[in-house]
């Protein structure tokens, strides 16, 4: 059970969930990637909004959303498909945070390393959109 009085925030399963001072949550991406497996893998929504101190519609939200995005057809930037997704692992240095992917977009192929700031690809996939 979640403990009420921590005003800052709480932990859940390994991820930090700070609390906005207008009292609500704020529910990282990474806690709900999680949460959207574990019901796809048969836990049944109640059980996990209650571990993750969630109410019930809001993580049904979460799945909904996730099941409409994946149902859509592919915007106008024509993203294939998300391919190599893996953790980057080195021997000679310690492994990087974050994950690794190549993105295909229509004839064009991306290349994210780990740890590759989110506000530099941000501003890449901006401009690729720009560009149409």
């Amino acid at each position: 059970m979640l403990d009420e009085d921590q005003s800052a925030g709480h932990e859940v399963w390994g991820v930090w969930v700070p609390r906005r001072p207008s009292g609500r949550f704020k529910w990282p991406d990474e806690l709900k990637v999680k949460v959207i497996e574990r019901i796809e893998g048969g836990e049944k929504i109640a059980f996990i909004a209650s571990q993750v101190g969630a109410k019930d519609s809001l993580v049904s939200k979460w799945v909904k959303d996730h099941r409409d995005a994946q149902s859509r057809p592919a915007d106008k930037l024509g993203i294939v498909e998300v391919v190599g997704v893996e953790r980057s692992h080195s021997r000679n240095s310690l492994p990087k945070p974050g994950i690794a992917c190549d993105l295909h977009l229509g004839d064009m192929r991306l290349s994210i390393p780990a740890g590759y700031p989110g506000t530099h690809l941000a501003e890449i996939l901006r401009a690729l959109r720009a560009g149409q």
